[in-house]
């Protein structure tokens, strides 16, 4: 979670208490149903498909199944995380000859800690630096729990650009966010895990319906865990509800846009009854690029706003 200078914050919990549940459903295109028999990693969409006049005239089953990005992007931030708060441990005793460089003000001021009299003087970078840094190991941990619970679900789904994106923009907009509303200096990757939350929700409610009752458990399993989240860093000092909220919304616009849009085969397409076959992905790399651009511009104009907004309170 982000987290201001004065107090530590706690962390999004799985959703389900099951990360298994989490880091292994599968999506399908609409009109389709999961077959709930197979096991998480194996799991197969069943489909009816209606026969021509040449087939048979009984309906047959074709089962289909996505093949998920395995998390390599998931695990390269955690390890920048962590290689991050090494370099403050390090950073904090050469300079200021403390071993709590995570924890002290000067460390996170010259390590890129979201500082908004800084950021009003150009030190834009704060915006993006900000979401590497965390005040002390409990932060750190919280943070890196989240991730590794939801960013292996988000980057199997949308695979590693496109989550890559949806982390990045999520984590701009929850500094943007705190930049224009919270003057404590903060630091942490929670608008960015949020934003991870935010494309879980936009995924299953466009397919919902292909996972059955399971599938909507964890859509509504995740809409409570970001309320309570949200409702208790409202109660709590020393926690960047700003941050949250921001990269929550960051997160739902990205994934909105880069949702993975799903080829439906005709009948003489699919395999023969029984023959499990991968569910094709449409190409939309010109429309991502286009999306990611818009994400930026966005960011920008809101920027733009947040900047004049902030020296009101400086």
């Amino acid at each position: 979670m982000n987290e201001t200078s004065d107090a530590k914050d706690s962390s999004i919990s799985d959703p389900s208490k099951q990360d298994d549940v989490l880091s292994t459903q599968r999506s399908l295109p609409s009109g389709n149903t999961l077959d709930e028999s197979k096991s998480t990693r194996q799991r197969m969409l069943e489909i009816e498909s209606a026969p021509s006049s040449t087939e048979a005239t009984s309906s047959s089953l074709s089962r289909f199944y996505l093949k998920l990005a395995p998390p390599h992007v998931t695990y390269a931030l955690i390890a920048l995380n962590v290689l991050a708060f090494i370099i403050m441990i390090g950073y904090g005793f050469r300079e200021y000859n403390t071993w709590s460089g995570p924890e002290d003000m000067r460390v996170l001021v010259d390590l890129g800690a979201k500082v908004n009299n800084l950021i009003v003087n150009g030190e834009i970078w704060r915006l993006l630096s900000a979401t590497f840094l965390h005040i002390g190991a409990i932060h750190l941990l919280m943070n890196l729990y989240a991730l590794y619970a939801f960013g292996p679900m988000v980057e199997g789904y949308f695979g590693h650009a496109r989550f890559l994106a949806i982390y990045i923009i999520a984590g701009l907009l929850g500094s943007i966010a705190s930049f224009a509303f919270s003057q404590a200096v903060s630091a942490g990757a929670s608008g960015a895990v949020f934003g991870l939350a935010g494309a879980i929700i936009v995924y299953f409610l466009r397919y919902r319906n292909n996972f059955g009752s399971r599938g909507r458990a964890i859509l509504q399993n995740m809409l409570m865990v970001i309320g309570i989240n949200l409702v208790f860093g409202l109660s709590m000092r020393g926690i960047d509800n700003w941050g949250h909220m921001g990269g929550l919304v960051g997160g739902a616009i990205a994934a909105f846009g880069l949702l993975p849009k799903y080829t439906q085969l005709t009948a003489r397409q699919m395999l023969p009854q029984g023959d499990p076959q991968q569910l094709p992905e449409e190409e939309r790399t010109v429309f991502n690029i286009g999306w990611v651009l818009a994400c930026a511009a966005l960011l920008w104009i809101l920027f733009q706003s947040a900047s004049r907004i902030t020296p009101l309170f400086l």
